[in-house]
């Protein structure tokens, strides 16, 4: 728990220590299933009379079974009919999507879930007045949850299953996971699961896995906002007290060999290619974790990382990047580039493997480190003042089974790492042969079909209410007083210049400040504007070249955006108290005499005419510019 006074809300998370890495192999995808299925309720929420309900729940249950053993094509069809059929009769007591009924009637916002490798989390943000009745449908909804309405929802992830399988992204990344790991779950049992499973599913399976990672001892409850600690406890105790924690199996492992060759595969899509590159590094905890985290931020910090500067600010490539990805067994990190016109993808993975080499000799600038410490310090501040990244912190040490001591230390751990310490994991992770790539190149995207079945629409009265949902909004509660703010108490006002109003609130939270200024003036009255931010990341100053202010904005911590809409530019820095002043004369140099030479602009221009290309070959692109 956190207390954080800001709003009168609270953001909560019920987090489970199970992901699709505990699926079973021939049916993966189970726990995101399961994610699904406990926003259907259970035997008081989500149901008018569950007595009623349960003889054809159970039915559907065994019809599930014997389609997942049969094999005869017509004989699944014949079982799936009738599936079809007393899903209807069932569908007579159920009240769907309850749950979000119940939260939105209270003024949620934000209700969701996600499952990933190692974990599956329910999260919610409600008002402050509404903790008692987040605390009783909580805890009544992850016991003897009700799997109703199951075929339906499988419409629901088959469609999940199909965007995946049409986003150039996943299939670059599966294709990815599947080089780097061939017997671990991360790279050989995706959270949504394969094709074949997704269409044979097993609620008995689903039961077994929720009984066995479902348990209190395998849960965490994170609760950031404006709560009292000692009240919220209390609560707590007083709705959870009566879950039984059960013995979790034992642990599972799986070992991967060495990597001692290059391996490269080619993926498909329209539009944008691009090359990606990964080398196993190590899992959450391991002592050098944290000298590869400063060493992907050499590599990436997005402004004066060497890809930003040597590759991106110089335009050598049309985009690259870089990213670490820590996990409870494996740890990898992640290169990216995407070419220009007429540069290949061996051109690009062999410029990210340059930016590598640098680091391995050592040819990097000592000012860096700290800056880098720096930033993520700056990154921590501001996220304490979010309750979702509150939130987060707290469940990344739950999840990674990090003693909360160590994990809040990790800033001081940074701090002791040294530049040699930087160049010894770089020599000892990043070999010239001990990684995989994948190339994804413009050309016709291999979709497998997913192929739904025949799901007859369920009529439901939406006005209906559960009694469990009755007695939970019955709960007494107090409302919440609005408090305005007021001028000269909360913020102040003053007269930069004519017609020019400067506002001030200080952030009570911490050290860190926002400096924006909006001008009335966008692409509507010069489109030439929608130019000028990308130009303005590719110019210097008439005291600094370009690459020389990029390191000077991540030197002070501070950063530096221009953005433009139809009617309205707007320019923010945002940095560390302490460096208020010399940013904003960095900002105002920029600002009043930008410089940038014809190459440099040329080269913008064709990046932005390559982008538009692929973008015009790109489905999601088009989907968008239609949408829009």
């Amino acid at each position: 728990l956190t207390q954080n006074a800001q709003e009168p809300r609270f953001y909560a998370e019920v987090a489970v220590r199970a992901g699709s890495k505990q699926d079973p192999a021939d049916a993966t995808g189970l726990a995101h299933y399961l994610e699904h299925l406990l926003f259907k309720g259970n035997r008081s929420l989500g149901t008018l009379d569950y007595s009623a309900e349960q003889p054809y729940l159970e039915q559907i249950e065994a019809l599930y079974e014997q389609h997942f053993s049969e094999t005869d094509e017509q004989r699944r069809a014949e079982i799936y009919a009738e599936i079809n059929r007393v899903s209807q009769q069932a569908s007579m007591y159920a009240v769907p999507n309850e749950i979000d009924t119940l939260y939105n009637s209270m003024g949620a916002s934000g209700l969701n879930a996600h499952t990933w490798h190692e974990e599956t989390v329910y999260k919610v943000s409600l008002p402050a007045n509404r903790l008692r009745q987040w605390a009783a449908i909580e805890a009544d909804r992850f016991v003897d949850p009700v799997f109703r309405l199951f075929h339906t929802e499988l419409e629901v992830v088959y469609e999940e299953k199909n965007r995946t399988l049409d986003n150039r992204d996943r299939i670059a990344y599966y294709a990815l996971a599947d080089l780097l790991y061939k017997n671990h779950p991360y790279g050989q049992q995706s959270t949504i699961g394969d094709a074949e499973h997704l269409k044979n599913p097993s609620l008995v399976y689903i039961q077994e896995y929720f009984d066995t990672w479902y348990v209190p001892n395998n849960m965490a409850i994170f609760i950031s906002g404006d709560i009292d600690i000692d009240e919220t406890m209390q609560i707590i105790s007083a709705e959870f007290s009566d879950w039984q924690a059960k013995p979790l199996p034992p642990e599972q492992t799986w070992q991967e060999a060495p990597i001692t060759a290059v391996e490269r595969v080619t993926v498909t899509y329209p539009g944008q290619e691009e090359v990606q590159m990964a080398f196993r590094t190590v899992p959450n905890g391991h002592p050098d974790q944290e000298a590869l985290m400063l060493l992907d931020m050499i590599l990436d910090n997005r402004t004066a990382g060497l890809i930003n500067l040597n590759l991106n600010q110089r335009q050598r490539v049309q985009a690259a990047g870089s990213s670490p990805e820590f996990l409870n067994d494996y740890g990898s990190q992640r290169l990216w580039g995407v070419p220009r016109d007429g540069q290949t993808l061996a051109e690009v993975e062999a410029l990210l493997l340059e930016q590598l080499d640098i680091i391995k000799r050592g040819e990097f600038e000592d000012w860096i480190l700290p800056a880098i410490v720096n930033d993520f310090r700056r990154m921590n501040m501001r996220g304490l003042e979010s309750n979702t990244a509150r939130v987060a912190d707290m469940r990344a040490a739950f999840l990674s089974d990090a003693d909360w001591d160590y994990h809040v230390t990790q800033m001081a751990r940074l701090q002791a790492v040294t530049r040699q310490d930087i160049i010894d994991v770089a020599n000892r992770y990043f070999g010239d042969d001990n990684y995989v790539a994948v190339h994804r190149v413009d050309g016709p995207a291999v979709i497998p079909p997913v192929d739904k079945p025949q799901i007859d629409p369920v009529q439901i009265d939406p006005s209906r209410q559960s009694p469990f949902a009755a007695q939970i909004l019955a709960m007494p509660y107090e409302e919440i007083e609005p408090t305005f703010l007021q001028a000269g108490r909360d913020y102040e006002i003053s007269e930069y210049a004519p017609n020019v109003p400067l506002y001030y609130a200080r952030n009570p939270l911490n050290e860190l400040f926002t400096l924006n200024i909006s001008i009335d003036v966008g692409t509507e009255h010069n489109d030439l504007l929608s130019l000028v931010s990308a130009l303005m990341g590719k110019a210097g100053t008439a005291t600094l070249s370009a690459e020389e202010l990029q390191k000077e904005w991540y030197r002070l911590g501070s950063d530096f955006g221009l953005s433009s809409s139809a009617n309205e530019t707007s320019i923010a820095i945002t940095g560390l108290d302490s460096q208020f002043e010399e940013t904003l004369v960095l900002m105002l140099e920029l600002i009043s005499d930008p410089r940038a030479d014809e190459d440099t602009f040329s080269q913008l221009k064709e990046t932005i005419l390559e982008a538009r290309r692929n973008q015009r070959e790109d489905p999601q692109a088009i989907s968008q510019a239609l949408y829009l």
